[in-house]
């Protein structure tokens, strides 16, 4: 798991629960309970019922899933699918930055929670940009 978000955190809106989940626990652990479970419902035990197996523990480690537990346990939470569903400019960006850190296409279609072939499409379009970009000024030159 990566020690930080894939993405540049700063500044995100982050929908429903996953603004307290956010601010209890960090963006990161916000991040990684909607990648485990954004998109359905979910229920969020109290503390004292958390374990070694618990889907949130898993997650987010036993701080973050101890943090969320205070804030949200013991309700069953809609989760969103995260800051980045439905922001074309917010999934370009973490893609960019992705693909920019080393991150295999793969990988970073995983963090963003994207289709890989959403991630090939933005590189061969940064590819082609590029590209023109170096044609145009050779053709100044």
């Amino acid at each position: 798991m990566p020690a930080r978000c894939p993405f540049d955190a700063d500044g995100l809106h982050w929908p429903g629960i996953l603004a307290d989940i956010a601010d209890a626990a960090g963006p990161l652990a916000a991040h990684r309970v909607a990648e485990a479970r954004g998109g359905a419902p979910a229920y969020f035990p109290r503390q004292d019922a958390l374990s070694d197996d618990h889907w949130l523990v898993v997650a987010c480690g036993w701080d973050a899933a101890r943090a969320i537990a205070r804030r949200v346990g013991g309700h069953r939470h809609d989760l969103p699918l995260g800051p980045l569903s439905g922001n074309r400019a917010a999934v370009a960006r973490a893609i960019r930055e992705g693909l920019e850190n080393g991150l295999t296409g793969h990988a970073v279609a995983r963090l963003v929670g994207v289709d890989c072939r959403t991630v090939r499409r933005h590189k061969n379009d940064d590819d082609r940009a590029g590209q023109a970009f170096k044609t145009d000024q050779h053709r100044l030159a």
